[in-house]
């Protein structure tokens, strides 16, 4: 009876193991089987992500778009320099339009000369040439005006100097005596070392201070004397001519030094930018 009772429950807990725990195993065993499938089926983030090649049609849009900037800089690049050119081609032309213009209807101011220096060196117009002069007509026993002229030229000279390194050309100051039977090298010399040591004064004859003066239209004329002493009328204009010896300017004495001086540094600008 025992043995029979002992059989009886090894086969009830064989029965038992069979049924409870083979579910379990399917059920590990269909687990595993679910994780090993989507472990084996789960994407590639690198290459879902950055393609390791561009379809065709990618590829051909990419290539365009970096064409098209290229081409895109090129043509407004190219476009600015054409512009950029255009431009000072027209200022050019413009300031050759405002000098011919100028020119229309100006007289004949200037010319051939041949007079002494203060340090007695025989000179003629082309001697200048290469330089912006300018000039006054003045004499060394004026009592007030041209002492105030030549205060003003030299005022102008400074000003001038300091900026001699942006010319292209120097800038030489010009004092010419109306009166030559009086103004001799000698006193020119001593006159002009009280107002500018670049000044040069000029003097010479009757005959070739008159003829300098008659081509650049200025008038003197000798008053009474009283004694020895005499007073010179004459025009109260400073010249301004440039580095070809043509006559470009004039200025009075309604004009100051500042004033006198800004133009003269146009002129000059406008003369570099038509002989480049």
């Amino acid at each position: 009876m025992s043995i029979i009772s002992h059989l009886l429950s090894i086969r009830t807990s064989i029965y038992l193991t069979r049924n409870i725990l083979r579910p379990t195993s399917r059920l590990i065993q269909n687990r595993f089987v679910s994780s090993t499938s989507l472990l084996l089926n789960k994407p590639d983030i690198k290459s879902s992500t950055i393609p390791l090649e561009l379809p065709s049609s990618e590829k051909k849009k990419a290539k365009y778009n970096i064409s098209w900037k290229t081409v895109t800089v090129t043509v407004l690049g190219g476009a600015s320099l054409i512009a950029f050119i255009y431009y000072l081609d027209q200022r050019k032309a413009k300031n050759r339009r405002k000098l011919q213009r100028a020119a229309v209807g100006k007289m004949a101011i200037g010319g051939p000369f041949s007079l002494i220096t203060h340090d007695k060196k025989p000179v003629t117009d082309k001697d200048f040439h290469g330089q912006w002069l300018l000039i006054y007509f003045g004499f060394t026993h004026c009592p007030d005006i041209c002492p105030e002229e030549l205060e003003k030229l030299a005022e102008i000279t400074k000003t001038l100097y300091k900026q001699k390194n942006k010319q292209q050309y120097p800038f030489q100051p010009v004092f010419v005596s109306v009166d030559p039977e009086r103004d001799t090298p000698e006193l020119i010399s001593r006159y002009l070392k009280d107002y500018s040591s670049h000044f040069i004064g000029l003097t010479g004859t009757r005959e070739q201070v008159a003829d300098m003066c008659k081509h650049y239209r200025v008038y003197f004329s000798q008053g009474p004397k009283v004694g020895d002493d005499y007073i010179v009328d004459h025009a109260i204009i400073m010249y301004l001519i440039n580095p070809n010896g043509d006559f470009v300017d004039y200025y009075g004495r309604n004009k100051n030094a500042k004033e006198v001086a800004d133009a003269i540094e146009q002129h000059m600008n406008t003369f570099k930018e038509m002989n480049k």
